[in-house]
């Protein structure tokens, strides 16, 4: 007979002892649940011990990706299951790993996560969310520096959950000031290459994928706004990048000014075919 892989959770927490409340009663079955505080002020500390959680110190950081080895190394379990404070884990999911972390080559499974906009479930955004948060311990390295959204280094293969691992509940867009913090705190640490300050083109192209393309409109103005709010971080990616590779003062290439300079004339025509329509009426 052989015994079932350990596997702690590991919770994350910088000032968010209210979210805790409701994060770690849903943390059943497993073998040690840890809490890294990343500096907090508030009541994170006494939070984790009302619920029998280890609290663990680590350092602040923009993103929590530059602290999950942290938690990593405190754990004392075969796995880790990194799960942030704004994350509801269903009834039963601890049992749902198996035989998944019994398969002794595996180092890593990408998890999905079904998305919340201010209080409203997206059933149509960000569909298909996933990260890799459950590594086997030593098998998984994050690179230095760390950045957001970036997974670690595996040592052996990898997998996506089955079907069989339910999704978990992510209530990462909780309001617009907090989703606005955190689009700029990682725009800052990973500036979004995609579309370049340089391209203005790029970015309508973007907001229109982002919201037509996308099926946004179907999660109601939830959606809308998420889809703004995501152009809005990668507009700001692409100002930080250039900010810090110098090019912010440049001049846009001429391509590109006789193309912004050919819309220009034409919206200066259409305002003026309109007022002209306006003064006859």
């Amino acid at each position: 007979m052989t015994s079932r892989s350990s596997v702690s959770a590991v919770v994350y927490s910088r000032n968010e002892a209210d979210l805790l409340r409701d994060c770690l009663p849903l943390l059943t079955g497993f073998d040690e649940v840890l809490v890294c505080d990343m500096g907090s002020t508030d009541e994170t500390a006494a939070v984790a011990a009302e619920h029998g959680a280890r609290v663990v110190a680590v350092p602040d950081a923009p993103v929590v990706e530059q602290v999950r080895q942290r938690g990593m190394a405190a754990a004392t379990t075969d796995w880790v299951l990194f799960v942030d404070a704004d994350e509801h884990l269903p009834a039963g999911f601890r049992d749902t790993l198996h035989p998944l972390i019994d398969d002794p080559e595996l180092a890593g499974v990408r998890l999905f996560y079904d998305n919340s906009a201010f209080g409203r479930m997206l059933r149509h955004s960000l569909q298909g969310s996933a990260k890799y948060a459950l590594l086997r311990r030593g098998r998984a390295r994050y690179r230095e520096p760390a950045l957001a959204h970036v997974p670690p280094v595996f040592d052996g293969p990898v997998v996506d959950a089955p079907g069989s691992v339910p999704p978990i509940a992510h209530l990462n867009f909780r309001g617009i000031a907090q989703t606005q913090e955190k689009v700029l705190r990682y725009a800052a640490n990973h500036p979004d290459q995609r579309a370049r300050i340089d391209d203005p083109i790029a970015l309508v192209r973007e907001l229109v994928r982002a919201t037509v393309f996308s099926g946004v409109w179907r999660d109601g103005r939830a959606g809308f706004a998420v889809a703004a709010l995501h152009t809005f971080g990668q507009l700001s990616g692409s100002l930080i990048a250039a900010e810090r590779d110098g090019t912010l003062l440049d001049d846009l290439p001429p391509r590109r000014a006789r193309a912004l300079a050919l819309a220009e004339s034409a919206q200066r025509a259409l305002v003026s075919a309109r007022d002209t329509l306006r003064r006859r009426r």
